[in-house]
C-alpha cells in the first residue's frame, strides 16, 4: 500500500494556515484549517501538533502560545496527602483550549 501522506508546509508558504492576532474572531478558523493539515499529513503527536501550530505565527504571538504552561510537556497535580501521581502530558486540545481563552471573543468551535 502506498503511504499518500503530504508533508506539513514550511512556515512562510503560500498554502501555510494564517491568523492576524488582530482578527480573534477567525482563530477558530485558524485551528481548523491547521487540523485539516494534521489529518492530510498524519501528524499525530500531540507535542508536534502544537509545535506546528506556533511555527506558522508571527514571533510574538508564538512566544505568547509557547509560554502557556500547556505548550510544556508536563505538569504537576496540585499537591494533596496522597503520593503525587506520575506527572503527564498536556494534550493539544488541553492546550488549545487555553490558547482561546487568551482571546475573549474567540470561541472555540468544539
Amino acid at each position: 500500500m502506498e503511504d499518500n501522506a503530504r508533508l506539513m508546509p514550511t512556515r512562510g508558504h503560500h498554502t501555510t494556515p494564517k491568523w492576524d492576532e488582530e482578527k480573534v474572531r477567525e482563530l477558530a478558523q485558524y485551528f481548523c484549517e491547521l487540523e485539516y493539515l494534521f489529518q492530510d499529513c498524519r501528524v499525530n503527536n500531540d507535542r508536534q501538533k502544537k509545535d506546528y501550530a506556533v511555527c506558522y505565527l508571527t514571533y510574538d504571538t508564538g512566544e505568547t502560545w509557547m509560554s502557556v504552561k500547556e505548550y510544556e510537556g508536563k505538569f504537576t497535580p496540585v499537591a494533596t496527602h496522597e503520593p503525587e501521581p506520575a506527572a503527564r502530558a498536556y494534550t493539544y486540545e488541553e492546550w488549545k483550549a487555553e490558547i482561546f481563552k487568551l482571546y475573549p471573543g474567540s470561541e472555540s468551535r468544539d
